[in-house]
């Protein structure tokens, strides 16, 4: 039985280094061919561009040749090098925040601004926010954990005597959380790989991630979400490390300590990412696979348990939230737009890309009476006659998916300038220029190059690793399976750059890694010495026959 787990175990490794190979290998491809980005800012429509390849080669190279510069500089010292480097970052992000803050003036607007406005008036006393038909909540529901965050928030800021928002303190909250995301996730290179490298490298290209700083003043679930996504993965492979390592004695005295804490910290701050972003359910998913084959392969039921709390506590959290509330207000909510009518509408045209949102979703659910089996029952029906449409036409079927692909995985902006749209008014003329005038280009050219780079990395990470001869962990590709998930999830489900964000950051730390074993090649380090060699020999004197 034991002989049939490893073996298990081992071609589930192998299976994941092939697919994660040619996963990469098509997010690279496609990057470095296209450009995806919205033009103008009102229709917000989706264009696609292909790339020049001699200015993107050159364009890559150059940041490739910068990232590695600034590596060669801080890892001369690791050890300093390191924390100097990790103090500049949380600077850097700290400064461009703030000034975001200050300059960019982004106030919560649609869906962000719906659920902050819930969260006020709860916070106020108000709990007609609760209510089975005249209500965000009622369409939305799974909105309620994010509500619940901001309430939380909102109350805290009314402690103090100001009459400003409370998004200006929740955008300076998203800093330190981005700050956060950055520190577990550079913690998390390093457990995976003990590279000090490609530590550096990580923070180099947290660093250049503009998106990730323009996120911070999205008063929304992304951020926060994230930022306890990456405490939970951190603590989750120091368990599976400790449980890999530790012996049966150990385990029974002192390593039970150290993994009762990790499986914990894991545990609440999965759970509290789940709760303010229902999507990352596609994370919990590859947890719980990994997880398994994990505790199979070491024999530890421990991690089997881990693996049944995680899956209970990640389904029960938001209906949990959605009772106490209820019970607070003494109404109800209802179940809110099925599911089935997203995956509906993932098969339409919109005028912003394919798709992507048209209002289908909510409006049969409205045009129902906020049936949930009606709505289901009519989405149903689009579902067959539109594929029944695409085996007729399978040509047309081809199209409208690689579109609907391009359209998210090669925007290396993942939307933020039209997520972080809406003003207070009186943006600052330069930062506009950013959002929609002439500096948009730029904006989007650089995001294009780093987008590429970091598919490149992760490409290199995979192929590495497949020629190395040695053994692997299941664990390592823990975050490329979460990623993988998220592609399928959302080739069928509503489209849009945003919601590949987050998996974006989730690839960080493999472009590190992959940057990193690319420099360090040995083909690399041959070109060097033979370089070196020959310099040396120039230097000589020329001898004379006796």
């Amino acid at each position: 039985m034991r002989q049939m787990s490893f073996r298990f175990y081992h071609f589930s490794c192998s299976f994941i280094q092939i697919l994660s190979l040619l996963f990469t290998g098509l997010l690279f491809l496609s990057g470095f061919l296209f450009t995806c980005y919205a033009d103008d800012m009102v229709s917000q429509q989706v264009q696609t561009m292909v790339d020049n390849p001699f200015f993107h080669v050159l364009g890559t190279g150059i940041l490739l040749g910068l990232v590695l510069l600034c590596c060669r500089l801080f890892c001369k010292k690791p050890a300093v090098g390191k924390k100097v480097l990790l103090i500049m970052v949380f600077g850097w992000i700290a400064l461009l925040g703030g000034l975001l803050i200050l300059f960019g003036r982004t106030a919560p607007a649609a869906d962000a601004w719906s659920v902050y406005s819930a969260a006020e008036s709860l916070a106020k006393g108000d709990t007609s926010v609760i209510h089975p038909t005249d209500s965000y909540l009622s369409y939305y529901p799974q909105q309620v954990g994010l509500m619940a965050f901001f309430e939380i928030l909102i109350r805290l800021w009314k402690l103090l005597p100001t009459d400003l928002h409370a998004y200006h303190f929740i955008k300076c909250l998203y800093v330190v959380l981005t700050c956060i995301i950055v520190y577990y996730q550079y913690a998390t290179v390093h457990l995976l790989w003990e590279d000090d490298r490609a530590d550096c490298i990580y923070l180099i290209l947290a660093g250049a991630n503009l998106p990730l700083i323009m996120y911070s003043s999205f008063v929304y679930g992304e951020t926060p979400s994230f930022a306890a996504l990456s405490v939970g993965l951190f603590y989750l492979l120091k368990l599976f490390k400790s449980t890999a390592k530790s012996s049966e004695a150990d385990d029974a005295q002192k390593g039970s300590r150290h993994t009762l804490l990790y499986g914990l910290l894991s545990l609440v701050t999965l759970t509290l990412a789940v709760m303010l972003r229902k999507n990352s359910l596609v994370i919990i998913i590859a947890v719980v696979l990994v997880t398994a084959l994990e505790a199979l392969k070491n024999k530890r039921p421990r991690l089997l348990l881990f693996a049944a709390l995680c899956t209970a506590c990640s389904l029960t959290i938001l209906p949990a939230t959605q009772k106490i509330y209820e019970l607070r207000s003494g109404s109800t909510l209802r179940s809110g737009v099925p599911a089935m009518s997203y995956f509906a509408m993932g098969m339409q045209e919109s005028s912003r890309g394919n798709g992507w949102y048209n209002g289908f979703n909510f409006n049969t659910y409205q045009e129902t009476g906020m049936d949930a089996a009606a709505t289901s029952d009519i989405s149903i029906q689009f579902i067959d006659e539109r594929t029944n449409y695409f085996l007729e036409h399978p040509d047309k079927a081809v199209d409208f998916y690689w579109n609907k692909y391009l359209s998210q995985w090669t925007d290396g902006t993942y939307a933020s300038r039209q997520a972080t749209l809406a003003t207070l008014g009186g943006r600052h003329p330069l930062v506009e220029s950013f959002y929609s005038g002439a500096n948009s280009r730029f904006y989007i050219g650089y995001n294009n190059l780093y987008q590429t780079l970091i598919y490149l990395g992760c490409f290199a990470c995979v192929l590495t690793a497949l020629l190395k001869k040695r053994e692997h962990h299941l664990y390592e590709y823990l975050g490329m399976i979460g990623v993988f998930g998220g592609f399928l999830f959302h080739m069928i489900w509503e489209a849009n750059a945003r919601y590949i964000f987050l998996y974006g950051l989730l690839l960080l730390p493999y472009a590190a890694c992959g940057i990193a074993r690319l420099s360090n090649n040995a083909v690399l380090e041959r070109f060097r010495k033979n370089n070196t060699a020959r310099k040396s020999d120039a230097t000589k004197e020329p001898t004379t026959a006796a």
